[in-house]
């Protein structure tokens, strides 16, 4: 049989690259370009942008090009991971909090099925499935630490232990199904400080956790992290976002929320609002602010985030308004 993708050399892959119209000069850099990064995650994951439909690579683009393209997006992709991570902490913490100030910390209570809808009839998710889900990382051949640790040596393992052993899917699967009036203090827990109603922010923190956790898979997994996009029912509402954030990290015109922010909002921008939302403190905030601008900041960084910017829908002008927006918070003006 004939291989429509047989293996290729080193040497082999840089010559096809080379009839595909990518400058190569220095052939022992690219040899390090392409066992490293590898070349599918240097070509494939990134021709849509480079490549024209003849499978030739536009005029002007270098494999050095491709390679610092490449480790452009594995820094925002580190970013977007480490404060995926605390979100994610952050939600189970509060979420545990209040399940264990109401109902206590025995797993029977918190999770006593009266506490919860049978099934979301959006797409089928029922309590008991979660419930299996939960109760299967607890069996003796799959229960890790600290769950384990607190079964072996406790009489019992609370929420904010349990949390810590099971996916955020499932954490936000839980929550969406915990019953009023507790769900509606987890959902205060999380965003004490909107005017919004209750059911709008009940919908915002289902939509943009579970964008989060898309986009942190996306990372772990190494997957297309720039054309990822959140869209259809499942994207994180403009106006609210709006709500949440305001100028300038929002941009409206007549009171609308702008067409341009509207595309940000489906891709990486709109999940750094979504994390930014949740970090209800100045200091994290700034944090947050400060060490993204580090990343596009450099010379030769801010050169290639145009590019990236155009790719991911990202704003243009983002350096400016995290700008704006960390000088509102020095000035302590309110969230």
């Amino acid at each position: 049989m004939k291989y429509d993708k047989p293996f290729l050399t080193y040497h082999d892959q840089i010559l096809l690259l080379k009839e595909r119209g990518l400058i190569i000069k220095n052939e022992a850099f690219a040899i390090h370009a392409l066992n490293t990064i590898s070349y599918y995650d240097l070509i494939n994951r990134y021709k849509i942008y480079f490549m024209d439909s003849e499978d030739c690579f536009k005029q002007g683009i270098s494999i050095e090009y491709l390679y610092l393209f490449s480790l452009f997006d594995h820094k925002v992709q580190a970013f977007i991971l480490k404060y995926s991570g605390m979100i994610e902490t952050l939600f189970k913490t509060r979420f545990a909090y209040v399940l264990s100030e109401k109902y206590g910390v025995d797993k029977n209570n918190y999770l006593n099925p009266s506490h919860y809808e049978p099934r979301l009839s959006s797409n089928g998710v029922t309590f008991k499935g979660t419930l299996d889900i939960i109760n299967n990382s607890l069996d003796p051949y799959h229960i890790k630490n600290p769950s384990k640790y607190y079964s072996r040596y406790h009489n019992h393992i609370p929420a904010w232990i349990l949390f810590k052993n099971i996916s955020l899917g499932n954490s936000i699967n839980l929550f969406r199904l915990l019953n009023s009036p507790v769900k509606r203090q987890v959902v205060d827990a999380l965003i004490p400080y909107s005017n919004l109603q209750y059911d709008q922010k009940s919908n915002y923190i289902t939509l943009s956790l579970n964008a989060i956790r898309e986009f942190r898979n996306c990372v772990a997994h190494n997957l297309n992290f720039t054309s990822l996009r959140i869209t259809g029912k499942y994207k994180i509402p403009s106006e609210i976002l709006w709500d949440l954030m305001k100028s300038p990290l929002v941009q409206r015109e007549k009171k609308k929320v702008t067409k341009s922010d509207k595309d940000a909002f489906q891709g990486i921008y709109g999940v750094m609002l979504a994390i930014l939302s949740f970090l209800d403190n100045a200091y994290l905030r700034s944090l947050f602010i400060q060490e993204f601008l580090v990343i596009i900041s450099s010379d030769r960084n801010e050169e290639m985030f145009n590019g990236y910017a155009q790719i991911t829908k990202m704003p243009t002008d983002i350096k400016s308004r995290f700008s704006k927006y960390y000088q509102h918070l020095q000035k302590g003006a309110p969230l």
